[in-house]
C-alpha cells in the first residue's frame, strides 16, 4: 500500500467512495438498511422537530440506561453524522453515537438532516441548526443539563457542527458547552498541501472532496460564506473550548490543522490530534484499539470542560431577529409563551416534540 495506514484500519483502507452522484439514491437506499435502536446499553427514542424552512424532520436521543433510575440532568450532545453531506448515517456512525452516551455518559441527539445534491446549503446547515436550537428549548423535558451542551460531527458533519456554533453566535444564541470535530471539512477552496497531494488515499480523496462542494453549493456563492466554509470566517474569538482529530493519510488533513491553529490563536481553548497511520473515516472501525484510544481522549476532554461548565458559561437568549437566512425563527423574548406540538405517530407510537411557533 502507497500509504502506511494503521494496521487495524486495513478493511476500512480497501473503502472508496464511488465518484459518481448519480449512486447517491442507491447508497442512501443500503443506509437505510442501518436502524439506531435500543440495546442492553442505551434507549433510544425517537422525535420529531421542525426543520429548515418548518419541513419535519426526525431526531433520535441516545440515553444510557445505567443513568436513567438517578433522575439528573445529564449532558448532551448534539452530534451530525458525515457523508459528504450528501450520505445518510452508517451503522458506524450510531455506533460511535452510542459509544458517548454511555461512556460520557450523556444524551445524545442525533440529526436526520437533509442531504445534498437535492437539498444543498443552507438547507443541511439550517437543519442542524434547528436541531440545536430544539435541543436548547426541550432541555429540561430531554433531562438534559443546559450548561453542559456540547456539539459535534465528523467529517462533514463537523463541518456543520462549526457551521451552528458560527450561527448561534451570530443569532445570539447559547453558544455549545464544546465543540467536537472529527477530521472535519472546513475550508471549500482545497488550496492546502494534503488536498493537493493526497488524490488517492483511501476512503476519500481531493477528487471526491471536490465533487461534495459541487453537489452541497451547487452553482451558488453561499453567503454568509462561513455558514458552508467555515475556515472563511472573519473571527473565531467566541468559540466554544474545542476538541479536533485530523487523520495522517486524508486530503481534510491540513485544513483542519489550520483551523485548529485559529482557534488557538483566537485564545479558544482548543485539544488537537493528529491520528498517526489513520485515514478518514477511521472512527467507523469502533472495535479498534485505535477508535478505543480516541473516544478515551474524547471523553476525558468533555469530562473536563463539563467541570469547567458551572460558571456561567451559558448564556441567556434575550432576543432573536428574523433574519432571511433564518426566516422560521421568528422573534422571541423570554416572555414568550412558547407553544408545542405533541403527535404520536401511527407506526411507533412515539410522542413527537416540536416548536411549532412562539407568540405572546
Amino acid at each position: 500500500m502507497k500509504y502506511n495506514i494503521d494496521p487495524e484500519l486495513e478493511l476500512i483502507s480497501k473503502i472508496k467512495m464511488p465518484n459518481n452522484p448519480k449512486l447517491l439514491p442507491f447508497m442512501n437506499m443500503a443506509c437505510r438498511a442501518f436502524l439506531c435502536k435500543s440495546d442492553d446499553k442505551v434507549t433510544v427514542k425517537r422525535y420529531g422537530m421542525p426543520g429548515y424552512g418548518g419541513t419535519s424532520l426526525v431526531v433520535h436521543v441516545i440515553e444510557p440506561k445505567k443513568a436513567e433510575k438517578k433522575g439528573k440532568p445529564l449532558p448532551g450532545l448534539v452530534f451530525f453524522h458525515g457523508g459528504g453531506f450528501m450520505l445518510r448515517a452508517s451503522g458506524g456512525h450510531y455506533k460511535i453515537a452510542k459509544m458517548y452516551a454511555e461512556k460520557l455518559p450523556c444524551k445524545v441527539i442525533y440529526v436526520d438532516y437533509r442531504l445534498a445534491p437535492k437539498h444543498p446549503f443552507p438547507i443541511p446547515a439550517e437543519d442542524c441548526f434547528a436541531a440545536y436550537r430544539w435541543t436548547l428549548f426541550h432541555a429540561e423535558r430531554l433531562g438534559i443539563d443546559k450548561k453542559k451542551i456540547f456539539i459535534g460531527g465528523d467529517s462533514a458533519g463537523g463541518n456543520l457542527a462549526a457551521a451552528v456554533t458560527l450561527m448561534a453566535r451570530d443569532r445570539k444564541y447559547p453558544l455549545p458547552t464544546g465543540a467536537l470535530l472529527i477530521y472535519p471539512v472546513t475550508d471549500r477552496r482545497m488550496k492546502t498541501a494534503s488536498m493537493k497531494n493526497f488524490t488517492d488515499t483511501p476512503v476519500w480523496d481531493a477528487k471526491l472532496n471536490r465533487t461534495m462542494w459541487q453537489c452541497y453549493l451547487g452553482e451558488n456563492d453561499p453567503q454568509p460564506a462561513e455558514y458552508a466554509s467555515p475556515a472563511e470566517a472573519k473571527s473565531l474569538k467566541e468559540f466554544p473550548p474545542t476538541y479536533l482529530e485530523v487523520a495522517e493519510f486524508d486530503c481534510l488533513h491540513d485544513e483542519g490543522v489550520a483551523f485548529g491553529d485559529r482557534l488557538k490563536k483566537a485564545g479558544v481553548s482548543t485539544e488537537f490530534h493528529e491520528i498517526k497511520g489513520g485515514c478518514h473515516g477511521y472512527e467507523t472501525a469502533t472495535g479498534s484499539l485505535l477508535v478505543k484510544a480516541c473516544m478515551d481522549m474524547r471523553i476525558a476532554w468533555m469530562r473536563r470542560i463539563c467541570k469547567e461548565s458551572g460558571h456561567g458559561l451559558y448564556r441567556r437568549v434575550k432576543k432573536v431577529y428574523r433574519t432571511s437566512a433564518n426566516p422560521y425563527a421568528g422573534r422571541m423574548r423570554h416572555d414568550y409563551k412558547r407553544k408545542e406540538a405533541a403527535v404520536v405517530t401511527k407506526k411507533s407510537g412515539q410522542r413527537l416534540l416540536g416548536v411549532s411557533r412562539w407568540s405572546r
